[in-house]
């Protein structure tokens, strides 16, 4: 019977060839037609769900998730019926996700979690311009965009950017709600609970604000971190351990004229002169302020996300990577890329990816709006808005015993939760599993339930830094990985 996703985890056996690292993994093909997947959630048990605007052969019509095989094949088990396309955030064995305007929580299997309502049910919320979403380690939700409140009892009455929902998904009354003159489309938490925004604004609150600003935990505008960016919007954004801040998107400087794509900010908001905030990356249809995107990898360096098909002047196709003070490189993504798909909705052609995510043997997930894929050396014509690339354990796998004895983390490093999933032999004692800082500290202790599952855990609770985790009672004695926490 099949392990439901994120109930369960399983252990891969079997020898695998070494491979380079973001090397194309050709046994994984995805089988979506059309249109674009636009968020990836990676699970333990070898799965992917996915959300975005797709069709599968024999859709007759769109639809807006799904859950991949872990050869990339449709998962038929899945519901038909998914209320996601947006952004996709795991918690408490569940999954939000981004549903047009609003956010509805998932089961594993694509249900609704009836738990949690439809945000328009609430009589005091109406959804407007949709945005970005935080979920808290209790459930609760921050969402973004601007919305109608109509809670006449504490005084929300009108267009706000900024709302808190309970985690049943009803308006938080004990909120203090925000406002701006607009949307705010992109929302990142730092690790002592600030909020970095971003969106075409120009107030909040009624203050004077950059196209990139800083609120306080409870949503008021923080005067120490100020931007000058007058245009455009950070489509993604990355605190680094250091407290510096990557942005990618398309944004103007006050009093400047050149786009900026990806850019470091100091603490304080000021851009910092050892990155390189200059470099070019022009979509085919260069004028449109479409995403650009980044994600930060363990060592520092940034891959690339858009629909460029070159960087600074050197041919990439939808993904390009960059040294830690932003320099395009050559130790991957190079020349190929992504292949040319032809964009119905908007009649042009694109090859692009829009972000990656870790699974739990260590590989990486890109997805986006392509066809075919080229890592250099494989020319996969088949490879379709979903690829597995090879991640950072890229030696020959030994087989694993028949038996369990396993503890995998993932992601690791993580920035917001963690995966404890476990595999114990059916002999084995069992006994807890400990976190401890480099210290020796104790900072969480867990109690296994049965030899085989998972844990979430929420690794906000901690300050960035390197952990251990060790899981004792399994014959050969405890299990100790090394767990890495980011802002």
């Amino acid at each position: 019977m099949k392990i439901v996703a994120l109930l369960g985890f399983a252990l891969n056996v079997g020898c695998v060839m070494a491979q380079a690292l973001f090397d194309l993994d050709t046994t994984f093909r995805s089988t979506v037609e059309r249109r674009t997947v636009n968020s990836i959630l990676p699970l333990p048990d070898g799965d992917v769900v996915i959300s975005g605007i797709m069709r599968f052969p024999g859709d007759a019509n769109d639809r807006t998730g799904a859950r991949l095989n872990s050869d990339g094949t449709q998962d038929l088990s899945f519901a038909n019926e998914t209320y996601m396309g947006g952004k996709l955030m795991p918690w408490n064995g569940r999954i939000y996700a981004g549903n047009g305007n609003i956010v509805r929580r998932l089961w594993p299997n694509g249900t609704l979690d009836t738990d949690f309502i439809l945000m328009n049910a609430d009589p005091y919320f109406s959804s407007g311009q949709g945005g970005d979403y935080h979920v808290y380690p209790d459930g609760r939700i921050l969402m973004t965009g601007l919305h109608l409140l109509s809670d006449t009892i504490h005084g929300y009455e009108g267009f706000y950017s900024m709302v808190w929902f309970s985690n049943t998904g009803y308006l938080d009354t004990t909120a203090h709600h925000r406002t701006s003159d607009n949307s705010i489309f992109a929302l990142e938490e730092q690790p002592d609970g600030r909020f970095l925004c971003s969106g075409w604004i120009s107030q909040y609150e009624g203050q004077p604000v950059g196209h990139v600003f800083r609120v306080l935990p409870d949503g008021a505008l923080d005067p120490s971190f100020t931007t000058d960016f007058i245009w455009g919007e950070a489509n993604a954004i990355t605190v680094l351990a250091d407290q510096r801040i990557i942005l990618s998107g398309y944004m103007i400087r006050d009093g400047m004229t050149d786009t900026l794509r990806v850019v470091r900010l100091l603490p304080d908001g000021s851009l910092d002169p050892t990155f390189n905030n200059a470099l070019s990356a022009p979509r085919e249809q260069f004028g449109n302020h479409s995403n650009l995107k980044h994600t930060v990898l363990e060592d520092g360096r940034i891959v690339l996300h858009g629909g460029f098909y070159q960087v600074d002047g050197e041919p990439r196709s939808g993904i390009a990577m960059l040294n830690p003070d932003g320099e395009l490189i050559d130790d991957a993504f190079t020349p190929g890329g992504c292949g040319n798909y032809y964009d119905e909705l908007n009649s042009i052609n694109v090859h692009s990816t829009w972000g990656m995510a870790q699974g739990p043997e260590g590989d990486w997930y890109i997805h986006g709006g392509y066809h075919g894929y080229d890592d250099g050396t494989k020319n996969d014509t088949l490879q379709r808005f979903v690829s597995r690339l090879y991640g950072l354990d890229v030696g020959v796998k030994e087989p694993a015993a028949e038996t369990g004895s396993g503890l995998r983390l993932y992601p690791n490093p993580a920035s917001s939760w963690v995966v404890l999933a476990y595999d114990l032999d059916e002999n084995a004692m069992g006994g807890p599993l400990v976190i401890r800082d480099l210290m020796g500290r104790e900072v969480h202790r867990a109690t296994l339930k049965g030899a085989m599952g998972q844990m979430l855990w929420d690794t906000r609770q901690v300050p960035a830094g390197s952990y251990s985790v060790v899981l004792q009672g399994a014959l050969q004695g405890p299990l100790t990985q090394k767990l890495i926490i980011q802002p």
